[in-house]
């Protein structure tokens, strides 16, 4: 295998060119090796608080997050600007036999416009196509926009801890989740 897909399963694998309410064109496509400083810059772009519900702390330094997903082989889909070529949305997921462990982020700026959903649509067919059932994930209790995307592809929450949901999205066949 080349190197370039060694460290970018997705590489140059376009799934759809969003158009948002606004007249925004966005490309949803897998993340490819030269994105990788352009991914680090949209995570330094969020919001703390946006960081937070993400990760659950504070990070300021993204480098070794973005290392991890390479290193353990993540399936990266972003959400691409098509006017700017600005990185304005992620999803990803770390395969581990029938389940994967994923997340999702939009930049403040482009939410509430179909992104995560999009994302999230784009990620399901990958992650069917490579066997996986379902997608687990962590959010935090006060996360309705979270919510509200794990109710439309059809998940459910499963365990609640004192600070944190688990919740668990089926993979479907692509037909069936759009």
């Amino acid at each position: 295998m080349d190197g370039a897909r060694d460290i970018c399963p997705l590489c140059g694998r376009t799934f759809e060119v969003l158009n948002t309410r606004d007249g925004k064109r966005v490309v949803i496509r897998g993340m490819c090796s030269w994105d990788k400083d352009r991914v680090i810059r949209f995570y330094e772009k969020l919001s703390l608080e946006t960081i937070y519900t993400r990760f659950f702390s504070i990070i300021r330094y993204f480098e070794p997050y973005v290392n991890k997903l390479i290193k353990e082989g993540a399936l990266v889909i972003v959400a691409e600007d098509a006017d700017t070529g600005e990185i304005v949305g992620i999803a990803e997921a770390i395969p581990q036999g029938e389940v994967a462990e994923g997340g999702i982020v939009v930049l403040e700026e482009y939410q509430g416009r179909g992104i995560g959903m999009a994302m999230a649509r784009a990620l399901n067919r990958v992650l069917h196509e490579r066997g996986i059932k379902k997608v687990v994930g962590y959010i935090l209790p006060d996360n309705v926009k979270a919510f509200r995307l794990i109710k439309r592809l059809g998940g459910r929450l499963v365990k609640y801890y004192e600070s944190m949901i688990l919740a668990e999205v089926p993979v479907r066949p692509p037909e069936e989740s759009s």
